[in-house]
């Protein structure tokens, strides 16, 4: 498990190594119910049980997860925000008890985000991302996925709803970019890191309309 804080954000990352059984068993150990998890796909159980493991560190208990009608995870009688993001290999969780947060995760080999350019940049974007230049595009796509999932919107035009003020990765060397970006009214702060060879986006609302 890594763990990051950002002021009032705590996010932390499970490397999905361990078989499903081992990571039920570490479950059962701390007291999280899994049983609902037996019928899954190997690689969900694998993921859900992680994830729990997550909840479980963060807010030092078993907790039982919730969805809202667009599928956004919320902690039953509790109302800090989370996010969630899965991966072939992490899982991630963010935790803020104070801001509207998104998080999302990709592996920094996913060359697809190149050929659905035009899909999810709008014009401003592509004058400062270049077309070859795959890092650049893995951290736009997960700063526009985690302004969704923080927006709890799942139909946001993800080309023109969303505006990523220019940024540069000169300071990806240290692990981690700032930069803001606009959705409607509201604005956003987003901080990218590079991670177990992933880039992760956390969106977090900086003022604006509420979600």
């Amino acid at each position: 498990m890594v763990i990051i804080s950002q002021e009032t954000t705590l996010f932390s990352l499970w490397r999905l190594e361990e078989d499903a059984p081992q990571l039920l068993a570490l479950c059962r150990e701390a007291g999280i119910p899994v049983e609902d998890l037996i019928s899954l796909p190997v690689k969900r159980q694998r993921e859900k049980a992680a994830e729990r493991l997550l909840l479980c560190h963060a807010f030092g208990r078993p907790v039982t997860l919730g969805y809202t009608e667009q599928g956004a995870p919320f902690v039953e009688d509790n109302d800090v925000n989370i996010s969630i993001s899965h991966t072939h290999r992490l899982v991630v969780l963010a935790v803020d008890p104070e801001h509207i947060i998104g998080v999302d995760a990709e592996q920094t080999d996913r060359d697809q985000v190149l050929r659905v350019r035009d899909k999810f940049l709008n014009a401003s974007e592509q004058q400062f991302i270049a077309s070859d230049d795959l890092a650049a595009h893995i951290i736009a796509w997960t700063a526009k996925e985690s302004i969704i999932k923080a927006e709890r919107n799942s139909a946001l035009d993800w080309t023109n709803g969303i505006t990523l003020e220019p940024f540069t990765l000169d300071d990806l060397d240290d692990g981690e970019i700032t930069f803001t970006a606009r959705c409607g009214a509201a604005r956003y702060r987003l901080m990218s890191y590079l991670v177990e060879g992933h880039y992760i986006t956390l969106a977090s609302q900086t003022d604006g309309l509420g979600q």
